[in-house]
């Protein structure tokens, strides 16, 4: 148990130091699977995972969801990444189309969502009624 927990918090550091400012480094992944492939192949299956989970978290950290009812221009994807940027270093921006959202749009980072959509308020005025 004990070692467990040394070995995640040593896969949480080889984790952090695969990024840097928010970007994934190929050669620190490279170097770091083969460190922990080393090991003995219990450990090192346990290893793997966890650090492969803690890549996808971070990444997913730095990775900014858009969801619209309408297309949204350059400009607008580049303003809205510049204002979440003073929070959050965003590497990535993914947008899309979804029309059944009627207007306004959802955003999400990591574990927070914001939704302004249309659709979002109709569902909160429905929950409220409802009580």
């Amino acid at each position: 148990m004990k070692k467990d927990k040394q070995l995640l918090k040593i896969i949480h550091k080889l984790t952090e130091s695969s990024f840097i400012d928010g970007r994934l480094i190929e050669k620190e992944v490279v170097k770091t699977i083969k460190i922990l492939k080393s090991l003995p192949t219990s450990q090192s299956i346990f290893a793997l995972s966890e650090y492969l989970k803690g890549l996808k978290r971070t990444e997913r950290e730095h990775t900014m969801y858009i969801e619209t009812s309408i297309p949204l221009s350059t400009s607008q994807v580049k303003r809205a990444k510049k204002i979440i940027e003073k929070k959050v270093k965003i590497t990535k921006v993914l947008v899309s189309i979804n029309p059944e959202i009627l207007g306004g749009f959802k955003l999400k980072i990591g574990d927070e969502t914001w939704d302004e959509s249309v659709r979002g308020k109709i569902d909160q005025v429905k929950e409220a009624i409802r009580g």
